[in-house]
């Protein structure tokens, strides 16, 4: 499993996150995450800096700075929420309704989060959901996150009755994999200025819920 190339310049890297890999090494002895892995294989690659996460068991579309003008940028673009991030998954529950919409407060408890109604006190947290596909198993939802939570799509799917497939931790059905993958990142390029679309689609339901186990070589899960 691993990860992909996007797109590269003398600013950027993107690069297409396998499900199963760490963001970065949690622990001197827990092997390499995706940022450590690709430091420890290219010298053009030593400088890089982590701007976002995305977690282990989640696939997609990651961006890392390699200069200091390029951290800047998207670190400030992520703070003031200019980033828009598109995520998609799969969910074996019924889906009610083609367009909603869920706001709500994420509060910790253990190694897990909750979803508490406003005006409950916590950090608000925003995704717009919309049903994209089904066949007879699954049904595939984007989600689209307003605000950047820690398990954001994750709670709030799952507050809605539909957890994600493989998601145990927020009460999915057990699967091979978490079905959950960040399919498409939108930014400023920070020379530029230009709004760049990185993707790595996610396939048909059918295809994408039958390579379980297989993130592919070529960049699509």
């Amino acid at each position: 499993m691993l990860p992909c190339m996007i797109f590269e310049d003398q600013h950027l890297l993107v690069v297409h996150k396998p499900a199963g890999l760490n963001t970065h090494s949690p622990a001197p002895y827990a092997g390499e995450g995706i940022y450590d892995w690709l430091r420890h294989r290219e010298p053009r690659w030593a400088d890089l800096a982590i701007i976002h996460r995305l977690d282990k068991e989640t696939s997609g579309v990651m961006v890392f700075g390699k200069t200091a003008l390029a951290n800047r940028s998207l670190t400030d673009q992520f703070t003031r929420r200019q980033v828009e991030k598109v995520y998609v998954f799969l969910t074996d529950r019924t889906v009610s309704s083609d367009r909603f919409t869920a706001e709500s407060v994420l509060v910790r408890r253990g190694n897990k989060y909750i979803s508490r109604p406003l005006p409950a006190a916590g950090e608000r947290a925003v995704t717009h959901f919309q049903a994209v596909g089904a066949d007879a198993r699954w049904t595939m939802v984007e989600a689209r996150p307003v605000t950047g939570r820690t398990h954001q799509v994750r709670v709030q799917a799952a507050a809605l009755g539909l957890p994600i497939l493989g998601d145990t931790l927020y009460g999915g059905t057990p699967a091979k994999r978490l079905f959950l993958h960040a399919a498409k990142l939108t930014i400023h390029h920070p020379e530029t200025g230009i709004e760049r679309t990185f993707d790595a689609e996610a396939a048909s339901i059918s295809r994408l819920s039958s390579r379980q186990t297989r993130d592919c070589a070529c960049g699509r899960p």
